[in-house]
């Protein structure tokens, strides 16, 4: 009886681990730069690739150590960004057994005497390649000791020896070995890109496999090549080469992109039931609640970016048509559902059940569906005639405001501080703004009561927790300013009240004038438990959808609006 030994099966992230540059994917600014670096004979003796787990760190430093060792099929050739492949150097390197490149795994290697091994080796030329080459992978795990121990081999090497380091914690690799190396930040392979290369693969391999099922995979591997071929090694065995974007949700432990479309749309159109019931049917295949919010957060984006006017070139045909459908809501609806799902986002993961939390969070987003948006609300209020409010008594500080459809506070006119008369504390405080003195003119506003003014005498209370020696500032500064000699004296008892209470009462009988318009009453009528709170003139407000006419911004707290956070 005969045994025959089956081939070893080589997963998809080593089989297609690229073998040149021209099929190293998404890095298309790296090869060019190293390109020229070569045509031009400018080639860094150090060099730190870095970029997230997967996507192509180690094999560019292998592919960098054939290209600078390669010499052609006939022996003759020069370092070039196309290895042959096809010569002794690079078929050894490719077998990891070159005996002038060397392979280093910075989390096994991490001490002062591993350092001192790679500095005595960096002594002997080369055995038989044109550079000795030395590869050092997680180098960011390395101790200071062995960093600072290389410090003056990185900086002048010899001619013939060259470092290439690996590193996905750019952060943890010190400013001193960064700066003698020449850093290259390897990229995130887009969504449609992976696909395509997924795609490319599966032909190869005879499988088939659904588009939406590969721009599932690619999306979950994050921009990760590897990450992205691991999965469908796994996908494949599951779904016996038959890919399907069920099969592949469910794999994933997420619901399928139809599945999260039905949730948000439903939820957007207001129909409760029919979201929960699509939940329900994700969360028993297996969908994780956390991974649903995050895809649904997706698809927000999508819509939205569309809604303003962006393009969706990247996404599958399928895709295009989900998010044209989902961006006809509007940027507010959008805008307000992002708001809720990021804030659902964080709550899952303090809530006991997760599936609760996440159903709690599709009831609410419903629920805010059928809320009007500002423009919609505005729309819908009739434009009544206003009164202008009465006005304010002779001595106030501030004048009343004039009202029209929306109220505004004009600002005072400044005199001219070369002509102002000192009658008042107000113009007290007008004089210090004029002359740079903010700070002061604060303290007189918030706590200093006017006793009694008169040229070169300034009497006054202090209120509240008043600086040490405020009076003694004051008649400083108002000596400076008019050329006069003043005295600034404090009384125990008595004086008008601050210019900041003064202020205060006039907001007070402002708001309960802007509460009494027949406009803002309608509003307040609608909107049960909401408050004036602030009260914006034209310069500083930012209106939403108001008109040219609109003067004033009216910002109001509601009870939903608390409820929807």
């Amino acid at each position: 009886m005969t045994d025959t030994a089956q081939p070893a099966y080589r997963v998809l992230a080593r089989k297609y681990r690229p073998n040149t540059f021209s099929e190293l994917i998404g890095q298309e600014v790296l090869v060019r730069t190293l390109g020229n670096a070569l045509s031009l004979g400018r080639l860094a003796h150090a060099f730190v690739l870095t970029g997230v787990r997967g996507i192509g760190k180690t094999s560019t430093a292998r592919l960098l150590a054939k290209g600078l060792n390669c010499i052609g099929a006939d022996g003759t050739g020069n370092a070039t960004l196309e290895p042959c492949g096809m010569c002794e150097p690079c078929r050894s390197i490719a077998a990891g057994h070159h005996v002038d490149v060397l392979e280093i795994d910075a989390a096994s290697h991490t001490g002062v005497d591993d350092a001192r091994e790679i500095i005595e080796g960096v002594g002997y030329r080369p055995v038989s390649a044109r550079y000795k080459i030395y590869i050092i992978d997680e180098v960011h795990m390395m101790s200071k000791s062995a960093f600072n121990a290389m410090l003056k081999t990185l900086e002048e090497p010899p001619d013939s020896v060259k470092f290439i380091f690996a590193t996905t914690e750019i952060r943890k690799v010190p400013v001193t070995i960064l700066s003698r190396c020449q850093r290259y930040d390897l990229r995130r392979v887009p969504v449609d890109m992976l696909t395509a290369h997924l795609s490319m693969i599966c032909e190869r391999e005879i499988i088939s496999a659904d588009t939406d099922a590969l721009a599932t995979i690619a999306r979950a591997a994050e921009g990760s090549v590897r990450d992205a071929l691991s999965l469908l090694d796994q996908a494949a065995a599951m779904a016996a080469d038959k890919l399907t974007n069920n099969l592949v949700a469910d794999m994933l432990g997420r619901p399928g992109r139809s599945e999260s479309y039905s949730i948000l749309s439903s939820a957007l159109n207001g129909d409760c039931g029919a979201a929960l019931a699509t939940f329900e049917t994700a969360y028993s295949r297996g969908s994780e609640p956390e991974a649903l919010v995050t895809d649904l957060l997706d698809l927000i984006h999508l819509s939205s970016v569309q809604a303003a006017g962006g393009n969706d070139e990247t996404l599958i045909e399928s895709e295009r048509v989900m998010v044209a459908s989902l961006a006809e809501a509007g940027i507010a609806r959008l805008g307000r559902a992002w708001q809720l799902l990021l804030k659902g986002h964080t709550e899952l993961g303090q809530a006991p059940n997760p599936a609760a939390a996440c159903e709690m969070l599709i009831i609410r987003l419903a629920h805010a569906a059928q809320m009007p948006t500002p423009a919609e609300l505005m729309q819908k209020i009739p434009q009544t005639p206003t009164k202008s409010p009465a006005p304010s008594a002779p001595n106030s500080n501030m004048p009343a405001p004039s009202t029209q459809d929306v109220l505004e506070q004009p600002d005072l006119e400044q005199p001219n501080p070369a002509m102002m008369q000192l009658t008042s504390l107000t113009s007290i405080v007008d004089l210090a703004e004029t002359n740079g003195e903010m700070l002061l003119a604060a303290r007189i506003r918030n706590h200093v009561r006017l006793v009694s003014l008169k040229p070169g005498n300034l009497q006054i209370a202090l209120a509240g927790a008043a600086p040490d020696q405020l009076e003694g500032d004051i008649a400083r500064a108002l000596s400076q300013w008019t050329g006069q000699r003043w005295l600034v004296s404090l009384s125990e008892f008595g004086g008008e009240e601050t210019l900041a209470e003064h202020q205060r009462e006039n907001d007070e009988k402002l708001r309960d004038t802007i509460a009494r318009e027949p406009l803002v009453a309608q509003i307040l009528d609608i909107f049960p438990g909401a408050s004036i709170d602030e009260i914006k003139t034209p310069e500083t407000a930012i209106i939403g959808n108001a008109t040219g006419s609109d003067d004033a911004l009216l910002r109001a707290n509601t009870d939903d609006e608390e409820m929807l956070g």
